[in-house]
């Protein structure tokens, strides 16, 4: 198959959550479990997976307690399919994606399409007939929304917004989503809420590929998730309005909820815990509010995917899974050289924390106040302004990927006292492990972050030892020279 064909299939796949599947198989990239059970033994075997660095597409079937065909799906964005590559490879590929959504494609409004198949009204919703797990053992419930779309409208604009959000099954005819304060649902659901109204809402547990990874990206306010979607795929996302509520949702999604999330002094319920990507249950169980549904949209056989959040130490989840980790990083790039930041060669985000708490930044310094001006914009641009902990500026000749030059870079060019500086008072949520318990228990959502300059400092950088290693260009030359002779050189 030429290269033009398999990346034409590959487009195909991120644009289709089944035809993904059907390449993932040709590819042996797909395994099916049959029988498994949603009480945590789905969730185990998630996590066992992610043991390796590149775990395949996993497809529980005939799942405990539910109809053959009512299917769910992991590690589906990770897949072989899409080959992101790695390392900074991967990051400059999520850039030019971005950069392909400058000019969005609006969605396409149709009468009908897959996710019509069967329908759930009246005394038939329940939304307990579907397979959700109980992911880990200290889980509050079953999630049915990991790896999920939760589609709201600004009651004052046309902008219809998408994101991802846990969704926890209260009972068969109640979800219950956590969303974080600040996040644009939030935003969105508090205008309704602050009419005295109940925020019509669509929550989709089953997608195309590339709608998963647009509603986990960090979009500008006011700009479509559905737009940028579509400009990554090239043609519209095709999208039927929902009967009760008016918005749009998938025409081929596998199963969509809609209805009306009150204001949560008229209803709530409990939420959580969860264990969270931090790697810990931090967000613990509090009231939150719920979605009422008036109606279920599913396919036939319907495909849950999930995605639920493990320790970022597992290998699968940061060469997989956290994918996120590489599109953000990929964004405060783009952010940095945006607010005109020179000389930056890379951006990265290291393993261990997860895609946001760990920022590197590799910059060749040109001026006084270059590393400060780097750290000061990567700290608080739209892609690190939510639960970040460290951002790390470091001179280009450090390999960003690897957490041992890091590291080396931070041993031997940082001054903790004259080259750091600890800001506070900015953006984090109930997720994080570290916020204090009086700031939880008084909704203050806010901590501290670390700027750690790792660099030669400029006034004598010329005077800085130099570094004892061979010449880039020289080891290249020696690889080429003496690879067909010697087995260790070859990668």
């Amino acid at each position: 198959m030429s290269g033009d064909n398999v990346e034409s299939r590959r487009l195909a796949a991120l644009g289709d959550l089944r035809t993904c599947l059907d390449l993932a198989r040709e590819m042996d990239d797909l395994e099916v479990v049959e029988g498994a059970d949603t009480k945590m033994e789905i969730g185990a075997l998630y996590e066992l997976s992610l043991e390796r660095p590149d775990p395949p597409i996993i497809v529980f079937d005939n799942i405990k307690g539910f109809p053959k065909g009512f299917r769910v799906a992991v590690n589906v964005r990770s897949s072989k399919v899409f080959d992101n590559g790695s390392g900074l490879e991967a990051v400059q590929k999520y850039r030019k994606h971005r950069r392909k959504t400058s000019a969005p494609i609006p969605p396409a409004t149709v009468k009908a399409g897959p996710v019509l198949e069967n329908v759930m009204e009246g005394a038939k919703v329940n939304a307990r007939a579907f397979p959700a797990p109980i992911w880990h053992e200290g889980d509050g419930g079953h999630y049915i929304g990991t790896e999920c779309m939760v589609v709201t409208k600004d009651p004052d604009s046309d902008w219809v917004n998408v994101g991802t959000y846990r969704v926890k099954v209260e009972d068969e005819n109640t979800l219950v989503p956590f969303i974080e304060p600040g996040k644009h649902g939030d935003v969105i659901r508090k205008k309704y809420w602050a009419r005295g109204e109940a925020c019509p809402m669509v929550i989709s547990v089953g997608q195309a590929p590339v709608l998963g990874a647009a509603a986990a990206s960090t979009a500008a306010e006011k700009v479509s998730e559905y737009a940028l979607a579509g400009a990554r795929i090239g043609r519209p996302i095709e999208v039927v309005a929902g009967k009760h509520t008016g918005i749009p949702f998938p025409a081929d999604a596998e199963i969509v909820f809609e209805g009306f999330m009150p204001p949560p002094d008229r209803r709530s319920a409990s939420e959580g815990p969860f264990g969270e990507w931090p790697g810990y249950y931090a967000s613990n169980s509090r009231p939150e509010p719920v979605l009422e549904i008036k109606a279920i949209y599913h396919r036939n056989d319907p495909i849950i995917t999930g995605a639920p959040p493990v320790r970022p130490t597992l290998p699968g989840f940061w060469f997989g899974t956290a994918g996120s980790g590489h599109f953000r990083s990929a964004a405060m790039w783009d952010e940095l050289e945006a607010a005109g930041v020179p000389g930056v060669q890379g951006v990265y985000t290291l393993p261990g924390g997860g895609p946001r708490f760990i920022r590197v930044v590799s910059i060749k310094q040109m001026h006084a106040g270059h590393a400060k001006m780097a750290g000061l914009v990567a700290a608080g641009c739209g892609s690190s302004a939510y639960l970040g902990r460290m951002v790390i500026i470091v001179d280009d000749d450090i390999d960003i990927t690897n957490p041992a030059e890091v590291m080396w870079a931070m041993a031997t060019r940082w001054d903790p006292k004259t080259q750091t500086d600890i800001i506070d008072g900015c953006w984090t949520g109930y997720i994080d492990p570290m916020l204090l318990p009086e700031r939880r228990e008084g909704d203050d959502m806010t901590n501290s972050r670390i700027i750690i300059y790792a660099v030669r400092p400029w006034h004598w950088k010329d005077d800085f030892p130099k570094v004892n290693a061979v010449s880039r260009e020289y080891a290249d030359d020696i690889r080429a020279k003496w690879m067909d002779k010697l087995a260790f050189l070859t990668k």
